[in-house]
């Protein structure tokens, strides 16, 4: 798990009171197709990136990249770094 990932993750199960040895989550799990997030929980993410990162989610990357597990999430952090 990158370092990345590591922040994603632990925001996410802290913030969405996901149990962390839930063996049905993980990074390259689809957070919305599971249930574990909703269209609210990804403005709180967009909100921790901006804010942790200094980075700017734009529409276009909603748009170009797919956002859906926490190792999509971070490969798009990582490439605005």
């Amino acid at each position: 798990m990158s370092e990345i990932e590591k922040k994603l993750f632990d925001y996410i199960t802290s913030t969405f009171e996901i149990d962390e040895n839930d063996p049905d989550f993980g990074v390259d799990v689809d957070l919305f197709e599971t249930g574990f997030l909703d269209s609210l929980g990804s403005f709180s993410i967009i909100n921790f990136i901006e804010d942790t990162w200094g980075v700017e989610i734009t529409q276009k990357d909603l748009t170009l990249y797919p956002m859906n597990s926490i190792q999509e999430i971070a490969q798009v952090v990582a490439r605005k770094l």
